[in-house]
């Protein structure tokens, strides 16, 4: 029996379809597709004027550039008018992200992760739940609501602030959230009450991970998808975007390493300036897909550079120092660009020249692991002049590997002090940004949370706050922190340890009957026991909820209109509603609004009208549009010149209304939005005249010195503990899956191709500890454990092993440590030490006694 339902043939669109614009829920890329919905019943015919997609569909299509439509972009779902409907989702010809109607595997399971009462995506949360006893029950919105604000409300009346009130909120676009959520979040917390303890997604702190970027005046998403086609050089630091943001890769970058995209360089570089295929720099302690696949394309192009765990801005600075050396800089830019009195602390901090260059490159070595001729060979391809008039042009893109780096702030400072140096950032081909893990929307009041150390901070570490056993009210809102905070075996058991404590406590003599009862109780409960009342607003039952007290269902993608950014362009696109949210399934913004108004309403028959009209934020919010209008008046004034665009925020779109982008519709617009004669323009490519900073200038900075491993990381490289933990581990993330696996775990095309965590192992190490491919071993440390299968690949090196970050049955956050940046609270995911023992069984003798699959779930 198959373990997924094939079909013979897929239904047509008819010609009368209804067609939407919309943008994959997914990664950072944001390919476009089409949505067509039908009412089930009717179907199209093969003749092109017989069905929507207008294609004659008597004859093959074109490989690579024709109409995609598989199994899994079809689904049937039901709305509220309990009609059924078909819903196709296909990849889009006109979109100017996925060329040649090209996608990853992530987007071509856009319609088979709809919610569906004949699918998995049947759990999807449907009504808010309370934890009665031992388990959940179904109550009505106003009664979760009256419980929310009650008690939220008794806590910062009793301590005169919002101290005890922490919050771990999404902080960006896609997936559902987008512009519109992220402003109902920011208005709720940040202009209602005044909340200081939350943290991002992702980090147990609200903190940029790119703080080292954006004070030297360069936001991180700076670049459009077209520099990777014109760039000379392609340097990957920490990212790897064949394997998380594919079709960036194989339709911007890989044509440029092939040499596809001459034409295009004829036509955007300068008159007579020398070009070729591009060269790929890959700066990763693995072989990565990203690179084996352009060494197949020319191996003499593409340069592997593997630096030790956490050494990488000592690297960045080599390079630098090479460039300095070797005067491939221009020193007029440097003078009216930067600020040349901070340029003296980089010259001494950064590049040390105070040290001779022998000297220097040795210590570098050393420290890094990486030869000083890869070194200078790297500097070469970055920065090396093209003949006597013509600068290189070289994109530098970071991700994980980089933003999760030890000594977060000093890893990005150099990276982008390095494209400064070399004059690679404002320029056609140029740029130094993030390759980016999700798309983004943010827009928010200004938060009460400090910036880095030299802004104010750093800001609280916001998991340590709740573990630590402060804290009352704990709300979670599109997240798992159960399986995404560092350290988080040691969260896992505190947080549980924490709001069972309450819950006990309410089982005493029975719980409540009436609602203001409940929320006199857990006021009560939380002073008595030290315990911690948790809610989580999401769209399925995840690991963390399964511990909350109050459950709040929201919606997800397809069934609202939203709108975010993709990283690799900036360009601002409207995801169209295409179906309903199941049940009574709320989105974000609005269940922020409703919170809000409830505690009004409580402040109100206080006489507190002065409090409640902060709650009331969102009472002349009806519609998506409606929060995206309010959301973009929040920006600056935009009506500017193209000289002053990086003046503004980097996703301001101030003047954008729904009409304009239906308008506009997949080719979208780039921010920052500026307004000329009326009308919105984009931006392509930012800082070619000025940087991010009060007089415009380049801000310099110089990093530390190398000082070795934090306290929680060196304990493991000493005595007993080295030979106890013998193994680096770094961690990742995999192509076929989508972070949590939210959505993922319910799709059968997903859980057969990666049903449990895995670890990479080379050979050498694999053959000493007598483990094979597909064997199943337990990786521990002080910290925590986990159980993972066996790759054994010569893509790490001997003593390493890298570990999938996230899958719904395990994670390798668990042996991650808490460390954090001290100048940003940024945590180090990506280096840590282990052990690794072989368990009995392999993964074939579990799938013979039992089925990863969700759909075969028995209640």
């Amino acid at each position: 029996m198959s373990n997924m339902n094939r079909r013979d043939a897929l239904p047509i669109p008819p010609a009368n379809a209804t067609v939407h614009n919309t943008v994959c829920q997914y990664c950072t890329v944001g390919c476009g597709y089409k949505v067509y919905t039908w009412p089930v019943g009717t179907q199209g015919g093969l003749a092109a004027n017989q069905n929507a997609f207008g294609v004659d569909l008597r004859n093959p299509q074109t490989p690579l550039g024709g109409l995609v439509y598989t199994e899994t972009m079809h689904s049937i779902v039901t709305r509220k008018d309990g009609q059924q409907y078909h819903v196709v989702i296909v990849p889009a010809g006109d979109s100017p992200i996925n060329l040649k109607r090209d996608h990853s595997s992530r987007g071509a399971t856009n319609a088979v992760a709809t919610w569906s009462d004949a699918r998995a995506t049947r759990e999807r949360l449907k009504y808010p739940l309370l934890r009665i006893g031992d388990q959940f029950q179904v109550i009505p919105w106003d009664e979760a609501l009256t419980i929310l604000a009650g008690v939220a409300k008794g806590i910062r009346d009793k301590d005169g602030n919002d101290d005890n009130i922490a919050v771990k909120a999404f902080d960006h676009g896609g997936s559902g959230a987008g512009f519109e959520n992220n402003w109902g979040v920011g208005k709720l917390f940040f202009d209602a009450f005044s909340v200081k303890h939350i943290a991002i997604h992702n980090r147990p702190a609200y903190n940029s991970e790119v703080w080292g970027s954006r004070e030297r005046g360069v936001h991180e998403l700076n670049y459009d998808a077209i520099d990777a086609r014109l760039a000379d050089t392609i340097v990957l630091w920490g990212a790897n975007p064949y394997e998380t943001a594919s079709v960036f890769y194989t339709e911007h970058m890989l044509p440029n390493i092939q040499g596809a995209t001459s034409g295009e360089k004829q036509r955007n570089l300068l008159r007579g300036e020398p070009f070729g295929p591009a060269y790929l720099i890959v700066v990763d302690p693995r072989r990565t897909s990203s690179l084996t696949v352009a060494e197949q394309v020319d191996k003499a192009r593409t340069l592997h550079l593997r630096p030790n765990l956490g050494t990488d801005y000592i690297l960045a600075n080599a390079i630098a120092r090479v460039i300095w050396e070797r005067r491939y800089y221009n020193m007029q830019y440097l003078q009216n660009r930067t600020d040349m009195q901070k340029f003296e602390e980089y010259k001494e901090k950064s590049l040390k020249l105070d040290t001779p260059y022998a000297e220097f490159m040795a210590r570098v070595t050393q420290i890094t692991g990486v030869p000083r001729a890869d070194i200078e060979k790297a500097a070469d391809w970055i920065a090396k002049p093209k003949g006597a008039n013509f600068p290189r042009r070289t994109l530098t893109i970071y991700e994980k590997g980089m933003i999760w780096n030890m000594k977060n702030y000093d890893q990005i400072a150099a990276l982008v002090q390095m494209n400064v140096l070399s004059q690679n950032i404002g320029r056609a081909g140029t740029g130094c940004g993030r390759l980016g893990g999700h798309q983004e929307g943010y827009v928010r009041p200004p938060s009460p949370t400090p910036g880095s150390i030299y802004n104010g901070g750093p800001p609280v570490n916001v998991d340590k706050y709740l573990t630590d056993g402060k804290g009352k009210l704990y709300w979670v809102i599109g997240t798992n922190p159960y399986l995404s905070t560092p350290n988080n075996q040691l969260f896992r058991k505190r947080i549980r340890e924490r709001t069972k404590a309450l819950s006990d406590y309410l089982g005493r003599s029975g719980e409540p009957g009436r609602t203001e009862e409940w929320v006199s109780k857990i006021l009560e409960g939380l002073e008595a026991t030290g315990g911690l009342f948790m809610v989580v607003q999401d769209i399925y039952l995840t690991h963390t909820a399964m511990d909350a007290h109050l459950v709040l269902p929201a919606s997800a993608w397809g069934e609202a209109n939203q709108t975010s950014i993709n990283c690799n362009s900036r360009l601002l696109r409207l995801y169209e509603k295409f179906m309903d949210p199941p049940g009574e399934a709320k989105q974000d913004w609005e269940i922020c609004k409703l919170v809000g108004l409830k505690m009004a309403e409580l402040y109100r028959a206080e006489g507190k009208g002065d409090v409640a009209a902060k709650f009331e934020f969102g009472k002349n919010w009806n519609t998506d549009e409606d929060v995206f209008l309010d959301g973009g008046n929040s920006f600056p004034n935009n009506a500017i010149p193209a000289s002053e665009e990086a003046t503004l925020p980097a996703e301001c779109y101030r003047g954008v209304t729904y009409a304009f982008l239906r308008q506009v519709g997949q080719q979208g617009i780039r921010t920052p939005v500026r307004i000329e004669n009326g009308r919105p323009v984009g931006t392509l490519r930012r800082y070619s005249v000025k940087f991010g900073t009060k007089d415009g200038k380049f801000s310099w900075y110089g990093t530390d010195d190398w000082e070795g491993y934090p306290p929680e990381v060196a304990k493991y490289l000493e005595g007993d503990m080295a030979k106890k933990y013998p193994f680096w581990m770094t961690t990742g993330r995999a192509q076929a899956i989508w972070q949590t696996m939210y959505n993922d775990r319910f799709l059968p095309e997903k859980m057969t191709v990666m049903p449990m965590p895995y670890i990479e192992m080379h050979p050498q190490d694999a053959q000493a500890l007598g483990i094979k491919g597909g064997d199943l071993v337990q990786v521990w440390n002080e910290e925590g454990n986990g159980t993972f299968m066996v790759y054994v690949t010569d893509a790490v090196r001997p003593g390493l092993i890298f570990a999938l970050q996230y899958h719904h049955l395990g994670t390798s956050n668990s042996m991650t440590s808490g460390y954090t940046d001290p100048k940003t609270t940024i945590p180090w995911y990506k280096g840590t030490r282990v052990a690794i023992r072989k368990i009995r069984g392999s993964l074939p003798d579990l799938q013979q006694t039992a089925s990863f699959l969700q759909q075969n779930k028995f209640d």
